[in-house]
């Protein structure tokens, strides 16, 4: 058991990367430091052009802007989250999570038929949203989500493996879950995710001694919204 402790702490740590400490971000919507507001005609042509190759219900699946979750957290210190929710740009959306040894900001991207995760790193609780035309130059990453919601649909490592499921949390029981899944060696990856709200709750799965498994959960406490 000692051991898987290690393991899951370290996985934590590889995905999360050690940062800051503390249990509050702000996300700065302005996306530039001391720089002029007023948009040129390339930022507005590239705003047109991700207006046209979006769908707007894709973002039923974050919290709304300004929006803030806790996450209760057993099996793990660092599975306890605090996550904040912005929209700087059209089709854009921020994400910070801060597991109190972290803050990971996630950028996501709406496309047409998929949620794309364009960048995600270790920021100090101050730092700077990127400006849209640094957004622009990021490399996708991966796919954070993808339709349809139904059994069989598969994306990079993740699997819908269920849906119109029944899920408790500390905040609401939601009725009509579906549940993404991956699987690594012998642990087991899955997210509820509830439309209006996004994920619900994560589970972290992996064998331990007597036939045992240990898990690691984090399950939605509570929602602020502006």
């Amino acid at each position: 058991m000692r051991r898987n402790r290690l393991v899951i702490a370290l996985l934590f740590t590889i995905l999360l990367v050690a940062g800051c400490s503390s249990k509050t971000t702000t996300l700065n919507n302005s996306g530039n430091s001391g720089e002029s507001n007023e948009p040129d005609q390339a930022t507005e042509n590239n705003e047109e052009e991700t207006k046209n190759t979006t769908d707007e219900s894709l973002k039923n699946y974050f919290l709304p802007d300004g929006s803030k979750a806790h996450f209760l957290g057993e099996g793990n210190e660092f599975a306890e989250l605090d996550v904040t929710f912005a929209q700087p740009y059209e089709n854009i959306i921020g994400v910070h999570e801060n597991n109190g040894g972290a803050i990971i900001r996630y950028i996501y991207r709406i496309d047409e038929d998929q949620i794309t995760t364009i960048g995600h790193k270790a920021v100090d609780m101050n730092a700077d949203f990127p400006s849209l035309e640094e957004i622009n130059a990021m490399e996708p990453e991966g796919v954070y989500l993808k339709k349809p919601f139904e059994v069989g649909t598969t994306f990079d490592k993740w699997e819908i493996v269920e849906t119109g499921v029944t899920v408790e949390t500390p905040y609401q029981t939601f009725d009509n879950a579906f549940v993404i899944q991956s699987e690594e060696n012998d642990a087991v990856n899955r997210k509820y995710i509830v439309e209006g709200f996004g994920e619900v709750k994560r589970e972290f799965i992996m064998p331990a001694e007597n036939n045992e498994e240990f898990i690691v959960t984090s399950t939605l406490e509570s929602v602020s919204k502006p």
